[in-house]
């Protein structure tokens, strides 16, 4: 999975205080990518923080990111 943030995202905080919680830094590849860039490829507009799963779906909700973090 990878997941990616940008500095002074406002969501970014309690999604990496999840992970490290987690213990998923050998699952978990961060980025930090710029505040423009869109990493989600069918949205229009960027929005961080994203994570990647596996399969090859997104989230995007700092909420469900925590939440599917703390299944690991």
């Amino acid at each position: 999975m990878r997941l990616f943030v940008s500095d002074g995202a406002p969501g970014n905080l309690p999604v990496l205080a999840a992970a490290c919680r987690a213990g998923a830094r050998d699952k978990l590849l961060i980025s930090t990518v710029g505040p423009e860039e869109c990493v989600v490829p069918f949205l229009t507009r960027p929005k961080l923080p994203a994570l990647k799963l596996d399969s090859g779906h997104y989230l995007f909700s700092s909420s469900a990111i925590c939440r599917i973090q703390s299944l690991w």
